[in-house]
């Protein structure tokens, strides 16, 4: 019996493979979103993409609605630091999105994700979520910090100032599918704070 000096390490190669295939996933399901878009979606094209089978595919995402999500949350980056500027405060929360809108086939990888949003369960559970811990919640702790010094009034309504915020991003990347400009996020924000603002 070998002692514990002689014990063969185990592999690590499983969790890595499986890391590497998940990514493989992901990327493949972008550039499915990204030529047919959420209505036409295909499982099996993702699969061959991938080199994954379907199987794996269903065992490790709720929904393939999930999975679109998931792709598409993946490529958004984290919020920027917004200083200390109300308007580049609101903005950096938001602007992450913009960039992603920007970037190579984003604006219709996040198209078919809030496509995906609104037609699955799971999808949309997945989606809030992320709009409430990365957006919502720390938008409430802004706002309520420049509503105690006056800048935006007391009486804002949370949701309401999303909608100011967000509502333009998605009619864009959803309706009229027009470009998402350089500084858009930053010109809703600056409506926003004149719309809410306390004088």
């Amino acid at each position: 019996m070998p002692s514990s000096t002689e014990t063969t390490p185990k592999s690590r190669k499983g969790p890595a493979r499986s890391e590497e295939s998940r990514s493989a996933i992901l990327e493949a399901t972008r550039a499915e979103l990204a030529e047919n878009g959420w209505r036409g979606f295909s499982v099996e094209a993702v699969a061959k993409r991938a080199s994954a089978s379907k199987q794996t595919i269903y065992k490790w995402w709720p929904s393939i609605g999930a999975m679109c999500v998931e792709s598409a949350l993946a490529l958004i980056p984290d919020a920027p630091d917004g200083g200390r500027d109300p308007q580049e405060r609101i903005t950096a929360l938001i602007v992450p999105l913009e960039a992603t809108a920007r970037t190579g086939n984003g604006h219709a990888v996040l198209r078919g994700a809030l496509m995906a949003a609104a037609d699955d369960k799971d999808a949309g559970e997945l989606w809030r979520a992320w709009i409430n811990r990365d957006i919502r919640q720390p938008m409430r702790m802004v706002l309520a910090e420049l509503a105690s010094k006056r800048v935006i009034r007391r009486d804002f309504d949370l949701d309401e100032v999303l909608e100011q915020l967000l509502g333009p991003l998605w009619h864009r990347i959803c309706v009229t599918r027009a470009p998402i400009r350089e500084g858009f996020c930053s010109d809703q924000a600056r409506i926003a704070l004149r719309v809410y603002s306390s004088i």
